[in-house]
C-alpha cells in the first residue's frame, strides 16, 4: 500500500475526507480509508471492463 499511497497522498487523503465527509481519521482509520479507495477503483475498473467484453462479445462496438 505503500506504493500506491505514500505519506503526501495521505495527507491530501485525510484532507479529502476531512473536508468532504466531516471525518478526522486516525492513522489505522485513514490507512483502512485507502484500502477502500484502491478496491473501489479496483472494481469499478473491472467491472467496467467486463462490461466491455460483454459487448464486444454480442457483436457491439464498446463504449470508450
Amino acid at each position: 500500500m505503500d506504493k500506491v499511497f505514500d505519506a503526501k497522498n495521505l495527507k491530501r487523503l485525510r484532507k479529502i475526507v476531512k473536508s468532504s465527509v466531516g471525518l478526522s481519521l486516525n492513522d489505522d482509520e485513514l490507512y483502512a480509508c485507502a484500502v477502500s479507495v484502491v478496491r473501489f477503483t479496483a472494481a469499478k475498473i473491472l467491472s467496467s471492463r467486463e462490461l466491455q467484453t460483454k459487448e464486444v462479445h454480442n457483436g457491439r462496438k464498446p463504449c470508450q
